[in-house]
C-alpha cells in the first residue's frame, strides 16, 4: 500500500473521528429516528402526528420500515449511537466516491477533483452535522445508477430500498421507463411494495396498510399544500413563494427570518406556476435521460440530480449532498470550457455562506435562496456543456 493511501486513509478517519465526537453532542435529525423507533417499540410514542419523533416540527416522516432500521441504534446510548451512525455514513460516502470517480474514468486536471471538493464539499458537511438519513439514500440511489446497466435487479434493489425509506429516489424511476430499462422499473415497484408491506410482520397487515395511509396523508398535505414548510426551501417552488407571496413566519419555530417578498400573489396561484414549470422542466430531463447513450456516463443522472433538487417541493441544506454527483461530474467537464465561469460562480456562492457571521445574515442568504442558485447555475453548466459530454469520458 502506497504512502499515499496510507496517509489519505488516515486523513479520512481522523476527519469520521472528528464527526462522530460532534455528532455525539449534537445529535439533530438522528435524535428523531432514534427517539421515535424508541417510543413505537416500548409504546411511548405514536408512529405519525405532532407527537411521534421529537413532537412537531421534529415529528416522524418516513415509512414503517425505517423504525426497524433505526430499532438496533436504540440498545446503545444515544452519543454512542449517533457515533456509529457518522461513521457509517462516512465509509458509506468513501464507497461512493470511489465508485463514481473509477466509472467516469481517469482524470486529466486538478479540476476534477477540485471541483467536487469545493462545491459539494459544503454540503456533505452539513449532511453529516444533521445526521440525516439523506446520504445513505443519495448514495443507494448512486449505487442502483453505477450498476443498472450490468445487475439490473441489484440496482432495483438498491433503489427500492431507497424508496422504502425516502420518496424522492422516484423521481428517477421514469427516466429508466425512458430508457427503456424495464426489467429495473419492473423490480424497483415490486420490491418496493414488498419493501412497504414487510412491517406488516410485526404490526399487522390492517395496522400497517393504516400506518401506510397515515403517512401518505401526512406528506401529501405537506408536500402538495399552499403552507410552506418550517424552513427556507431551496427549491424552486421555495424561491417563488418566498419572492412571490407573503410568508407568515409566525407560524414556525424560528419567526426571525426576514420577508424578501417583491409580489403579493394567493400562494396557490403561485403553486399552480410551480407545477407547471416543474412539469416542463421535468419532461426535459426524460428527453435528456432518453439520450444518454449519445453523453458521456453519467451526464444524464448529473443533470437529474440538480433537477431533483430544483424541482422537488421542499430541498433542505444538507439534502443538497446529491449534489457530488453532478460535482464529480462538472469537474471533468470543466477544464477550458467556455461555460466554465457559470460552474466557478455556483462554487462561490457555496463556499461565501460558512464565511459570513452572524445568525440573522445567515438566515437572509437562506431566504434569498443562495443554495438554490448555486445549483441552478450548475444545472446551466451542464446542459451548457451537453455537446462536450460525449463517449469519450466514459470507462471503458
Amino acid at each position: 500500500m502506497s504512502r499515499k493511501v496510507v496517509l489519505g486513509i488516515a486523513a479520512a478517519g481522523i476527519i469520521a473521528a472528528g464527526f462522530a465526537w460532534y455528532v455525539a453532542s449534537h445529535p439533530m435529525d438522528f435524535r428523531v429516528y432514534y427517539y421515535g423507533a424508541e417510543g413505537v417499540f416500548n409504546g411511548t410514542r405514536p408512529v405519525y402526528g405532532e407527537k411521534s419523533g421529537l413532537g412537531w416540527p421534529m415529528h416522524y416522516r418516513y415509512p414503517p420500515l425505517f423504525l426497524f432500521l433505526a430499532l438496533p441504534f436504540t440498545k446503545l446510548s444515544l452519543p454512542a449511537a449517533a457515533a456509529i451512525w457518522v461513521v457509517l455514513k462516512c465509509v458509506v460516502l468513501a464507497l461512493f466516491i470511489r465508485a463514481l470517480w473509477n466509472r467516469l474514468g481517469p482524470a486529466t486536471t486538478k479540476a476534477a477533483w477540485l471541483v467536487p471538493i469545493l462545491l459539494a464539499g459544503p454540503y456533505i458537511v452539513e449532511d453529516l452535522r444533521y445526521g440525516n438519513a439523506q446520504l445513505f439514500i443519495f448514495a443507494l440511489t448512486g449505487a442502483a445508477l453505477l450498476v443498472i446497466s450490468s445487475a439490473p435487479i441489484l440496482a432495483a434493489a438498491a433503489l427500492a430500498l431507497a424508496i422504502s425509506i425516502k420518496v424522492w429516489p422516484l423521481f428517477f424511476v421514469p427516466i429508466f421507463m425512458v430508457r427503456r430499462e424495464w426489467k429495473t422499473v419492473a423490480w424497483t415497484l415490486i420490491l418496493t411494495a414488498v419493501l412497504l408491506l414487510l412491517p406488516a410482520l410485526y404490526f399487522g397487515f390492517s395496522e400497517n396498510l393504516d400506518l401506510l395511509a397515515q403517512w401518505t396523508r401526512q406528506e401529501f398535505s405537506t408536500q402538495t399544500g399552499q403552507a410552506e414548510i418550517w424552513f427556507p426551501s431551496q427549491s424552486l417552488r421555495g424561491v417563488m413563494m418566498r419572492y412571490l407571496t407573503v410568508i407568515d413566519y409566525s407560524r414556525v419555530p424560528d419567526s426571525n427570518y426576514p420577508l424578501v417578498n417583491i409580489a403579493s400573489v394567493a400562494p396557490g396561484i403561485i403553486r399552480s406556476a410551480w407545477f407547471v414549470l416543474a412539469g416542463i422542466a421535468y419532461a426535459g430531463l426524460l428527453f435528456v435521460g432518453a439520450r444518454r447513450k449519445r453523453l458521456m456516463f453519467g451526464f444524464a443522472e448529473a443533470l437529474a440530480f440538480t433537477g431533483l433538487v430544483l424541482l422537488q417541493p421542499f430541498s433542505q441544506k444538507y439534502a443538497l449532498v446529491v449534489l457530488l454527483w453532478p460535482a464529480l461530474v462538472a469537474g471533468r467537464l470543466a477544464g477550458n470550457n467556455p461555460a466554465r465561469g457559470l460552474l466557478y460562480a455556483a462554487i462561490a456562492l457555496t463556499l461565501v455562506q460558512p464565511l459570513i457571521n452572524g445568525s440573522a445574515a445567515q438566515r437572509l442568504l437562506q431566504v434569498l435562496g443562495l443554495d438554490f442558485l448555486a445549483t441552478a447555475l450548475l444545472a446551466a453548466f451542464l446542459l451548457a456543456s451537453g455537446k462536450n459530454s460525449t463517449e469519450r469520458y466514459s470507462a471503458s
